[in-house]
């Protein structure tokens, strides 16, 4: 069974379905023997969005992320690899009137490995193991933060893939699980559906075989109630813990080069959401929610 790279980019239906970080949610389907590297990127950031909550009501939030990794496959057989990323994600809050703490700009350094494995007929499936530290302190025991992956894919049909698994992480005194469950499909030779809660969601119109658009709701702030340590925190927040997140959704036109080369750019609206912010042993947490605002975001990715 050879390796190959069903579409990414999916849509929900539901609401309950939303896209996450690809640092660290990434189904590594890129493997190929003729191809072991692999270099992503993307650059996402929301207008200035209104703080609703109480005492800060009416001052704004600009918020932006971005994220870059590159990955070296390692082939077992040909049905098995192995696939080693570093990576690094960016966050920017820029909130002045933050009562908690008054640091903008984290960096974050990311490393994984995956196992990717086509041996069980009509399977692929996707076992990783994972690290985000904050690279301002290098500080493994207070901001680093473990997931893993087990994810699986069964070829239904030709034209229909079913997905099952978990996603998990620990640290910052925090930790959560998500189920991976949900399909892809292909309506037509050009029409495709993908809803695979939280890794993504859209619904896809292939022009051609290098241009395509799609329309997708994805969040921000990386997985859901994903933990940071705050930089500058004030008082009792001295390096406390925040946790942001919120929904987009965006249309957008990538252009690729067969599987070696895409670049793309999109624009839609983030819906809103929340800042929690807790202090450095994840007591006393509060939400700060924000409205809606205009969102951009670019993207490219390089396999060779």
């Amino acid at each position: 069974m050879k390796y190959y790279i069903p579409a990414l980019s999916l849509f929900s239906c539901a609401s309950t379905l939303f896209g996450t970080d690809y640092s660290f949610l990434n189904e590594d389907t890129f493997v190929k023997q003729k191809s072991i590297w692999h270099f992503e990127s993307d650059y996402s950031k929301v207008g200035a969005a209104e703080i609703t909550t109480s005492d800060v009501s009416g001052s704004k939030l600009h918020y932006s992320e971005g994220n870059a990794s590159m990955y070296f496959s390692h082939f077992i057989n040909d049905e098995n690899a192995l696939a080693w990323q570093i990576g690094a994600n960016y966050v920017d809050i820029d909130w002045d009137q933050n009562p908690r703490f008054t640091g903008n700009n984290y960096l974050y350094g990311l490393t994984s490995l995956s196992w990717i494995s086509n041996s069980i007929e009509k399977w692929r499936w996707v076992i990783n193991g994972g690290l985000s530290v904050d690279t301002n302190t290098w500080d493994f025991g207070k901001s680093a933060v473990y997931y893993t992956t087990l994810w699986g894919r069964y070829q239904q049909t030709s034209h229909l893939g079913l997905h099952m698994g978990f996603f998990a992480y620990y640290g910052a005194l925090n930790g959560y699980v998500l189920p991976i469950l949900g399909l892809d499909w292909w309506m037509s030779s050009k029409w495709e559906l993908r809803a695979v809660f939280p890794i993504d969601a859209s619904i896809n119109y292939h022009f051609t075989k290098h241009l395509t658009t799609s329309i997708l709701t994805t969040s921000m702030g990386g997985p859901y109630r994903f933990p940071r340590r705050a930089h500058d925190g004030i008082d009792s927040f001295d390096d406390g813990i925040f946790k942001i997140y919120s929904t987009t959704v965006e249309w957008n036109l990538k252009f690729a080069e067969k599987d070696y080369f895409s670049i793309g750019a999109g624009g839609g609206w983030d819906f809103g959401g929340w800042i929690q912010i807790a202090d450095s042993h994840s007591h006393d947490k509060k939400y700060y929610n924000f409205n809606g605002a205009p969102y951009g975001r670019i993207f490219a990715n390089l396999t060779f």
